[in-house]
């Protein structure tokens, strides 16, 4: 249900903001407020606090954001917090970011490896799977050192694993199943 809503409410914002010509503008302010909100934990703690009204709360991001958002996403936020979706919002602002990117063709790649890649890597990996997705590609790197080596790459629901994690671990289950049997 909490994404259906997410999905209602992104919508509606992205519809306005194609309406309006402004998705780009939209975009680099909804990213600033998701990015603020989910940077710091004690502004998460103070929005889903239950003895903190809802209109306690929106003058509390009004005041923060009234100066770096347009009108229409602060009456987003009207009606977010006057409907008591205040726990939806950073899923609302994340779809939101995610239709935009699904608007303009793009699309995100996790890439987790052991060890941080040089640029020329990740752009090597980038360049490739633009071209196999004919999409444009946004690299997000991760280092996981618990990988040991090798890749871990999710694009687009998909999972690409090709760390020795995970060729030790189908070994280990190889060896459990053999054992068994």
């Amino acid at each position: 249900m909490a994404g259906l809503i997410s999905k209602r409410y992104a919508e509606a914002l992205f519809q306005l903001a194609l309406e309006q010509n402004c998705v780009d503008k939209y975009s680099d302010e909804i990213k600033l407020m998701y990015d603020t909100l989910t940077s710091d934990s004690e502004i998460l703690r103070v929005l889903n606090h239950p003895q903190i009204s809802s209109d306690k709360k929106l003058d509390i991001l009004i005041t923060a954001f009234k100066d770096s958002v347009d009108e229409n996403i602060i009456g987003l936020l009207s009606i977010v917090f006057r409907k008591n979706r205040e726990k939806e919002l950073t899923d609302i602002l994340n779809t939101f970011l995610n239709k935009v990117l699904d608007y303009k063709g793009i699309i995100t790649a996790t890439v987790e490896s052991a060890v941080t890649l040089k640029e020329n890597k990740l752009n090597e990996i980038k360049e490739k799977l633009s071209s196999k997705l004919n999409k444009q590609v946004e690299i997000e790197a991760k280092v996981v050192p618990e990988l040991i080596g090798g890749l871990k790459i999710t694009v687009g629901g998909r999972v690409i694993d090709n760390t020795v994690k995970s060729q030790l671990d189908a070994i280990k289950k190889t060896l459990l199943d053999a054992r068994l049997a």
